[in-house]
């Protein structure tokens, strides 16, 4: 093993101790939530790195044009094309829910209940296990005493069932005269982290919780507000020590969006400003491009032209763009494929002479949309 990446093994497995320290800890309780999400955040992604490290072009793991290292959402993207890491959808869903309840945990603050932390805690560890095994053929036991390992004395309860509480939980501290508004946003963040599962290139910011908030004040139901959280469920197998929790997306029909309602089989209302919600700006640090690059990049993927990852609101003459996250996952796919120092060259926005022949990147949609 290369010599960097044993020493971010070691990083990662000493923050995975710290999580487990932090959430077994006996004494009062402040600020275990918080160190335990950050901890275990901090050991997945020095996992991740040192895998692609490993197994990767170790120069994907730096962001050029901010000369620092990716970060873990990045680092998920190149894990799940990577072909003997093969991080899956569900693994991908489990690191970017921590992932999200960290930065809410760290950033602000959510509330994380007991038995949410500990499913996605014991799901992590889990993770982990997999990931030394299948590329590393070392086993979790192999670092820690079997003792080390997330202890709760409450039952594992099913994940539809804790989330079902969650929200009854929000729905009561929001009613009229309640005063008690931050608290149930704090849950309606952790319940929105939880979308990861199902997206894990969803993120969210406080207008979708603010929206959440209004919807639940208006009475509407779990399922219409939070429809991705009927798709997740939890497979618990083992006992005592040795429990495995594995989180994982059930398989649904395709949505697609429509103009037509003639068009559909189902139809279920969206706001257009939610599902196009990222600025032009925001897609370009999602993606990990300058405005620039990116407008290079989305000239070559196309995304302009799909209705799905593009939609543009005009206000008499002024017109503004939203993307949604699908163009954000199509944009981290290709960019993982071509070479971007010849995009730039092909696709240039500043560029004004001919290039009809400089792009010599496969699946270029300006080439086709010209013939």
């Amino acid at each position: 093993m290369r010599r960097e990446a044993k020493i971010l093994k070691i990083k990662s497995i000493a923050s995975l101790k710290r999580a487990i320290e932090s959430f077994n800890q006996i004494t009062p309780d402040e600020g275990r939530v918080t160190w335990t999400l950050m901890a275990m955040q901090h050991s997945l992604e020095m996992l991740m790195k040192c895998l692609l490290l490993e197994f990767g072009n170790p120069n994907k793991l730096f962001d050029r044009d901010r000369n620092r290292s990716q970060g873990l959402r990045k680092c998920i993207g190149l894990a799940r094309m990577n072909k003997t890491i093969k991080l899956t959808p569900d693994e991908a869903g489990i690191i970017a829910a921590i992932d999200e309840m960290r930065d809410a945990e760290q950033h602000w603050h959510n509330y994380v209940s007991e038995g949410i932390l500990y499913h996605h805690l014991r799901a992590a560890v889990t993770l982990i296990d997999d990931l030394l095994q299948r590329c590393l053929k070392e086993r979790l036991a192999d670092h820690l005493p079997a003792r080390v390992l997330p202890i709760s004395t409450e039952p594992l309860r099913d994940l539809q069932v804790l989330v079902d509480s969650e929200f009854s939980q929000a729905q009561k501290l929001l009613k009229p005269g309640k005063r008690a508004t931050p608290e149930g946003k704090a849950r309606i963040r952790t319940l929105l982290a939880l979308h990861s599962h199902a997206d894990p290139d969803y993120d969210f910011g406080e207008k979708e919780v603010e929206r959440v908030a209004q919807e639940i004040k208006a009475g509407k139901g779990r399922a219409e507000i939070l429809p991705a959280l009927t798709d997740i469920n939890s497979v618990v197998s083992g006992e005592g020590l040795n429990v495995n929790v594995r989180i994982s997306k059930n398989e649904g029909l395709e949505v697609r969006y429509v103009n037509d309602p003639e068009q559909a089989a189902g139809i279920r209302k969206v706001d257009l400003r939610d599902h196009f919600a990222i600025s032009f700006k925001d897609l370009a640090d999602k993606v990990g491009l300058t405005t620039m690059r990116l407008s290079a990049l989305k000239a070559h993927a196309g995304i302009d032209d799909d209705p799905e990852c593009r939609h543009v609101w005009s206000f008499g003459k002024v017109q503004h763009a939203g993307y949604s996250q699908k163009a954000v996952q199509i944009l981290k796919e290709v960019l993982e494929k071509v070479d971007m120092t010849n995009i730039w060259q092909a696709h240039n926005p500043m560029w004004k002479g001919d290039r009809d022949n400089l792009c010599i990147q496969p699946g270029c949609a300006a080439k086709k949309n010209k013939r």
